[in-house]
């Protein structure tokens, strides 16, 4: 499917609650991450504010003939099995006595 095919698609929610129309697409090395959709996607596209109308590509359920069909709830993260160092204190180097 052509990014162009997604633009100006209406955005339903599973319920049938329609939430906007796509405005602008967004990508990252090929891949769609996320589409911005609504009166709050309008505006951020043109002020480059934030008003919450980005719907990032995991909530998409399925993509019909006409509109994309969006879960609301926000997807599960996996817990990873390796432990980061985020938080972890660094040792200090010593300081010069000047």
């Amino acid at each position: 499917m052509r990014l162009s095919r997604l633009r100006h698609k209406k955005v339903r929610s599973l319920d049938g609650e329609t939430i906007g129309r796509v405005h602008e697409v967004h990508c990252e090395g090929g891949r769609v991450t996320a589409f911005m959709c609504g009166p709050g996607g309008f505006i951020e596209r043109w002020t480059g504010l934030r008003h919450g109308g980005r719907i990032p590509w995991e909530l998409v359920r399925r993509i019909e003939d006409d509109a994309i069909i969006v879960s609301t709830d926000p997807p599960q993260k996996k817990p990873s099995a390796s432990r980061s160092r985020q938080g972890t204190p660094r040792p200090s180097a010593p300081r010069s006595k000047r």
